[in-house]
């Protein structure tokens, strides 16, 4: 069996759970999806600048558990280490049950406005884990609140809200298994069409196989100092996914990738990349191009690329294949 072969065209005790009365809907904010990558990585910085760029949150709520933007909120967990306050909160991932358990801040409880809004879905959770200290965050995605119980008791003696949800796609996302796609092989016989299960898979495949693809015979991956830095290239206006360099050094490439549809709104993220290399990376001679790779787009993302020339779109398409 080979790989997919792409092609391009331009986380205690106490009483009972309640069930929410939202219980049944799901909760998705598609805005995420145009903002962070699940099973990306990013710092509590580039999470701040990308959410409100125009002033990015820090210190107080957002440093310590959760804060809100607008109708999200943003949700940074801990997983199997107590955060930097000393809190030890018992959030972790049930497999059995498939969801994800989230324990609010000490004397938290469904009755704050803050949780009600939660629980009714005004209020929508970005949740950010991570499992040492140091690292980055990794993006899981926006919960649907299942149930939530009050009073709980922590390891530490605080009651606080516990909350069970559901995040689409999250065992994918934690899993230890899941593997970078590897290099195409062409004898095979074609078997059927899909996308990618997340960016980070296509990202991952696109780097692997740099040399087979167009954009490979123009542009190298971005080094510095002789090492490999262009796949998340880290920014101050957030992780580009794909960062090249013209063989020529003529110019840099900036590549945002979708797993699905895309649509205008990519053009903006790609064009503040590309704002932000052209200010901290290029020469006075150098110029900065933009590539949005997805598997489909729709006719805001046509009008939009009318008047923004150094700017591509190349359609992927994902062909399942199996060898004798």
């Amino acid at each position: 069996m080979t790989m997919p072969v792409v092609s391009m065209d331009e986380r205690c005790y106490a009483s009972n759970w309640t069930m929410p009365k939202n219980y049944g809907q799901t909760i998705f904010n598609y805005t995420e999806y145009l903002m962070f990558k699940r099973g990306a990585k990013y710092t509590r910085k580039e999470i701040a600048t990308i959410a409100r760029p125009e002033n990015p949150p820090q210190g107080g709520n957002w440093d310590t558990g959760y804060d809100r933007i607008g109708d999200n909120l943003f949700v940074f967990m801990n997983i199997d280490v107590p955060g930097r306050t000393g809190h030890d909160f018992d959030n972790h991932y049930d497999p059995k049950t498939q969801t994800l358990i989230w324990f609010g801040k000490p004397n938290s409880h469904s009755e704050q406005p803050l949780f009600q809004q939660l629980i009714t879905g005004v209020l929508k959770p970005l949740f950010f884990a991570r499992w040492n200290t140091r690292d980055p965050f990794t993006f899981l995605g926006t919960g649907a609140i299942i149930s939530f119980q009050d009073s709980v008791h922590t390891v530490q003696g605080h009651t606080c809200i516990k909350i069970a949800l559901t995040v689409q796609d999250l065992r994918d996302i934690l899993s230890s298994n899941l593997q970078s796609l590897t290099e195409v092989t062409q004898e095979t016989i074609e078997y059927g069409q899909s996308s990618f299960l997340f960016e980070k898979h296509l990202e991952d495949f696109i780097i692997n196989n740099w040399r087979q693809l167009p954009i490979g015979n123009q542009y190298e991956i971005y080094q510095k100092d002789g090492q490999l830095v262009g796949q998340q290239f880290r920014t101050s206006t957030g992780p580009i996914d794909i960062l090249g360099l013209n063989k020529d050094k003529s110019d840099f490439l900036v590549l945002e990738l979708k797993r699905d549809m895309a649509s205008d709104i990519v053009v903006g993220q790609t064009l503040r990349y590309m704002g932000w290399v052209q200010e901290n990376l290029c020469s006075d001679s150098q110029k900065v191009n933009g590539c949005i790779i997805a598997h489909k787009k729709d006719q805001k993302l046509d009008y939009a690329l009318k008047n923004v020339p150094n700017i591509r779109f190349f359609k992927y398409e994902v062909d399942f294949r199996l060898v004798e």
